[in-house]
């Protein structure tokens, strides 16, 4: 038989109560302790995805007034450089005109000295119809369409007035500046299929033509904003190599670089 003296059962006394009361104390608030861990974490995890998702809705947002405030400055840009364009294509046709009178005027001052011409009545009807202007490039029709885009800012009206003067004068000089006008409204009312026709058009049909660089950026925008990074890039490539002085090649280079 074991014998326990009176000091040994006090000790295994004081023993007993710390393991059979304080363990369990221990042990709640060590799980109390955890769940307060876990559920600052996940309120931690939570906040910091509720930033990134504001961060991101952001940015989008400020991606897409970009774009749009790129348009604008695209369209009151064609705005300049169509006043430039029209005048000096009236100064064109003003010299080219001069010329043709000096010609002309040459030409019956030989035409008197070597046999005076008698002078016969001449029907004033013939006259008046001669003195007609024709109106072979549709300049009217062009000038029109322009005149809603510039001065009233009807861009909704603009749109068939363009088409209408493109079908019906598809040789004009002009066709080219009205498939870009069409293109960036087009694009500015985010019909981008339809946007991205017109300017293909350009590229394709107008090799020549001082709006081809422009049309190649734009082509290589809207390809960014369908995702097709590789189209983006060949486009924006095309700008800079074939246009490697133009004010646009700088706008393909870092266009260029934002996608690598």
């Amino acid at each position: 038989m074991i014998r326990i003296n009176t000091k040994t059962a006090i000790i295994m006394a004081v023993l007993y109560s710390g393991l059979g009361h304080a363990a369990p104390a221990t042990v709640l608030d060590a799980t109390a302790s955890a769940q307060m861990v876990t559920n600052k974490a996940t309120r931690s995890v939570e906040q910091r995805l509720t930033r990134i998702e504001n961060i991101l809705q952001a940015r989008t947002r400020s991606q897409l007034d970009t774009q749009q405030r790129l348009d604008q400055l695209s369209i009151e840009l064609m705005n300049l450089q169509g006043a430039i364009e029209e005048s000096n294509l009236e100064q064109s046709k003003i010299t080219q005109r001069q010329r043709d009178i000096l010609n002309d005027i040459e030409r019956i001052r030989t035409t008197l000295v070597a046999k005076p011409v008698t002078p016969v009545a001449t029907n004033a009807s013939i006259l008046n119809a001669t003195n007609q202007p024709v109106n072979l490039t549709g300049k009217d029709s062009y000038n029109y369409a322009i005149k809603l885009i510039k001065n009233e800012r009807k861009y909704d009206e603009a749109i068939p007035a363009l088409q209408s003067f493109i079908s019906t004068y598809p040789e004009s000089e002009l066709a080219a500046n009205a498939h870009y006008w069409l293109g960036l409204l087009l694009r500015k009312n985010n019909k981008n299929d339809e946007a991205k026709i017109e300017f293909e058009k350009i590229v394709t049909q107008y090799p020549a033509s001082n709006k081809r660089a422009d049309s190649l950026q734009k082509l290589g925008q809207l390809a960014k904003l369908t995702g097709s990074n590789s189209e983006a890039k060949r486009y924006f490539k095309l700008v800079i190599k074939d246009y490697p002085n133009d004010s646009v090649a700088k706008l393909a280079k870092q266009e260029l670089a934002a996608l690598k």
